[in-house]
């Protein structure tokens, strides 16, 4: 059984690395920023000869998006499923799985919108081998070295067959429409089922790549292939460079490529499109081969959102001015079976190192992993997570620290994961960056109960340090959870 439509990454879009007030102010008036494809989600080269750009290292220095925006509401609520988003001169262009059209595509001032619907069809006449009503995942690449046009690598169903492959179109505009070359899919393993959600992504030295997903359901893998350095035509044979693991449910697709913190991380989708189950992944490598180790936790899943989100996935990462921004789909509704409709979602994304961090998804940080010093040890706890945690902590004014990432700055929850069984209640103190302290009030627990303490805090766009300080009372620490 084939899978369904998912999503591609997105190109980057370069300018120079704006901070504070004035990058708001640049956002908000729709400044132009020189376009960059740096890979899918993050190579580094530069468009039409431009420097290239290292986003900051957790995305914004000041919340660029509008008030009372939030990561958890949609910001295209029609059908659009698997986007794509890219930014050309002051105006943001989306491009979706087919719904209505081949390929819907709409604009926006900044990436938070608001978005409109541009009048016809992104992708008019499919080529001769391409049937109509399943083309999927668009993946549009900005003008760069190699190409003078844009880019359009797109899934499509081929004639008189239940076979997706990838074809490949061109545009001398970012609104379309693309015209598909002919002669034949760029990319067709007709022997693993065919192939969907590509790609881009763009080597520091400029090679181009293409990764896709090859569609049988048993061996559904990620792919990268070396193109041409137009990006017309295969340079090479593909290489799998993923396959399904054990915490990943049903399958594994629509793959998004970066290089964020000295590595190279995949960003990637796993389970049925059309189940609440559905979620983003990650997994990370030193080579752009592999091999790429997957991390124990989803990015992005309906758990993570408390269900204010359902089925998140199909990511691709677009990068301007302002940091990176994760783009994604949502179910807004269910229709049976496996029809259902996905709107398109945006949130600030950041880095911890390589580990992605993002706006509207609590992130966790285990305390065994905190700088101790002498305040406390590691000890082992069956009902803890990871079967670990710091005890005790309860020498007058000791303290521990870990490093805590942000996406934007703004304020976030921390909750705290303890245990108190000393017997009466204990307080301490979180302190955020070496400056504002909160109180944290630990109240008694059972000897197999765990607790939770929640409080808000300011925190920066990057690094930031927690600092838990005793005062009274002990207690043994689980884990920080920020959000």
């Amino acid at each position: 059984m084939n899978s369904r439509p998912t999503g591609p990454v997105v190109p980057l879009v370069a300018g120079a690395a704006i901070t504070g007030l004035i990058a708001l102010l640049i956002l908000l008036a729709g400044s132009l920023v020189p376009g960059l494809r740096a890979g899918s989600s993050g190579g580094t080269a530069p468009a039409r000869g431009a420097a290239p750009v290292t986003p900051a290292p957790a995305g914004t220095a000041t919340p660029v998006t509008a008030p009372g925006y939030s990561p958890a509401e949609p910001v295209i609520r029609d059908s659009f499923a698997d986007p794509a988003v890219i930014k050309a001169g002051n105006t943001y262009y989306a491009y979706g799985t087919n719904a209505g059209v081949n390929m819907p595509v709409e604009s926006a001032p900044t990436v938070t919108g608001p978005w409109e619907r541009l009048p016809g069809d992104g992708l008019a006449h499919l080529p001769s081998w391409a049937a109509e009503g399943r083309t999927w995942a668009p993946e549009v690449v900005p003008p760069g070295p190699g190409n003078g046009g844009y880019l359009l690598y797109f899934s499509a169903r081929v004639k008189n067959r239940d076979l997706q492959c990838i074809g490949v179109a061109t545009s001398a505009s970012p609104a379309g429409p693309f015209a598909a070359l002919e002669g034949g899919p760029l990319v067709c393993p007709a022997e693993l089922g065919g192939a969907i959600d590509a790609s881009s992504f763009i080597e520091r030295d400029g090679t181009r790549y293409l990764l896709y997903k090859t569609d049988a359901r048993t061996t559904a893998a990620i792919y990268l292939v070396r193109l041409s350095p137009d990006g017309l035509y295969l340079a090479g044979p593909p290489t799998e460079i993923m396959g399904r693991g054990g915490n990943d449910p049903v399958l594994v697709e629509s793959p998004a490529l970066v290089h964020r913190g000295g590595k190279y991380v995949l960003l990637y989708s796993a389970g049925w499109y059309f189940e609440t189950n559905y979620q983003t992944r990650y997994a990370v490598a030193s080579s752009l081969a592999g091999p790429y180790v997957k991390a124990p936790d989803p990015v992005q899943s309906t758990g993570g959102y408390d269900g204010k989100v359902k089925g998140p996935g199909g990511a691709s990462i677009v990068t301007d001015a302002a940091g990176d921004h994760l783009v994604f789909h949502g179910i807004l509704e269910f229709h049976g079976d496996s029809q259902v409709t996905r709107g398109m979602y945006v949130a600030s994304l950041g880095w911890d190192g390589p580990r992605p961090v993002l706006r509207g998804v609590p992130v966790r940080y285990e305390a065994e992993n905190a700088r101790i010093g002498t305040c406390a040890t590691v000890v082992g706890r069956p009902r803890a997570s990871a079967g670990k945690a710091l005890a005790p902590l309860a020498q007058g004014g000791c303290q521990i620290e870990l490093d805590a990432a942000a996406p934007e700055t703004g304020r976030y929850t921390v909750q705290i994961r303890y245990a108190n069984r000393s017997g009466r209640p204990g307080t301490q103190q979180l302190i955020v960056n070496g400056r504002a302290a909160v109180p944290v009030n630990l109240r008694t627990t059972g000897e197999d109960e765990w607790a939770s303490a929640k409080v808000e805090v300011d925190l920066v766009s990057g690094q930031n340090v927690l600092a838990l300080r005793q005062v009274t009372g002990a207690g043994q620490l689980d884990y920080f959870e920020v959000g």
